[in-house]
């Protein structure tokens, strides 16, 4: 309780009895969405071009739950105006935030459970930080890589992608017409080409520390949003897909004694994908590609068999 988390410098327990709920302050782990890029959306071509030379990050809402003895007190107190600084003890870093709403309140005769949503206007982002590393704990082999780093560097396992990575893009619309003298409608059938597609990638990210775990943390996000598309290769397609960071949601902190674990989800855009286009090879279970014994080098291409 006491130590558990600080605003501008003071224990809040100590001065408002307040503490964090259970599962109250994951939302804090969220790593901000991308400002939308401009964009150019060819009607003649698949996908789109998009201007990434210098990505912008949005602002971030962030709702925090608790339970206080003095709830009007700590209102009051993070209602002042200015930025208040964060810190909670257990993840080892501050955040500095403003006071959006109260989202929640159940008054009892003692205290309060309430939530309140808090806003990150801005961020500092490093100039340098450290290149992903050993999470310290043992990663099962992953199918993705983003720029030729898999995504194991960074303490991740992917635990669901595959059905939404394989899954065909909307169709562009052509040309229609509507004519009210006659049933239905004209559509230009000559050609079809398709839209961009996100992908949502659920994760779960371990480290053998807090500390560890943050360098993971920044190398990984970091990363995704540097200048220009990323290219994410998919070991059950042998094909790399040119793609960008959209959004992460959905932190679940899972343990944060002995190993760190963190449940979350991040959304990339791909800006062209075909399914047509791409090849499917025989693999085994551990998503090696199996060749033939001629050459050691020919893979066994799996539409030919399937007709």
């Amino acid at each position: 309780m006491k130590g558990a988390f600080y605003i501008d410098g003071e224990d809040m327990y100590l001065r408002f009895g307040a503490v964090f709920i259970s599962g109250g302050y994951d939302n804090i782990l969220t790593f901000p969405a991308l400002k939308d890029p401009d964009k150019n959306d060819w009607p003649e071509e698949d996908g789109v071009e998009v201007d990434l030379s210098d990505p912008k990050l949005s602002s971030k809402e962030i709702t925090l739950d608790f339970f206080a003895e003095d709830a009007f007190g700590f209102v009051d107190f993070v209602s002042k105006p200015e930025y208040h600084v964060f810190r909670i003890s257990s993840l080892g870093r501050e955040w500095k935030l403003r006071l959006s709403s109260q989202t929640d309140n159940s008054v009892w005769i003692d205290s309060t459970k309430f939530s309140l949503k808090f806003v990150e206007d801005s961020f500092e982002r490093p100039e340098e930080y450290a290149p992903t590393s050993d999470c310290g704990v043992i990663i099962p082999k992953c199918s993705y890589e983003i720029d030729g780093v898999s995504l194991r560097d960074y303490g991740i396992t992917v635990t669901e992608a595959k059905d939404e990575v394989l899954k065909s893009p909307t169709a562009k619309r052509n040309m229609l017409s509507q004519i009210q003298t006659k049933d239905g409608q004209i559509y230009d059938v000559k050609q079809l080409f398709f839209s961009t597609k996100d992908v949502t990638f659920k994760c779960e990210m371990c480290a053998d520390s807090i500390e560890q775990f943050w360098k993971c943390y920044d190398a990984f996000f970091y990363d995704l949003i540097q200048p220009e598309e990323r290219a994410l290769y998919v070991g059950y397609t042998d094909e790399e897909y040119p793609c960008y960071y959209k959004k992460s949601s959905g932190f679940k902190i899972l343990s944060l004694s002995g190993t760190v674990r963190v449940s979350f989800s991040f959304t990339l855009v791909f800006t062209v994908f075909r399914i047509g286009e791409t090849d499917y090879i025989l693999g085994s279970e551990d998503d090696e590609r199996i060749v033939l014994e001629d050459d050691g080098e020919t893979c066994i291409d799996m539409k030919y068999y399937a007709g």
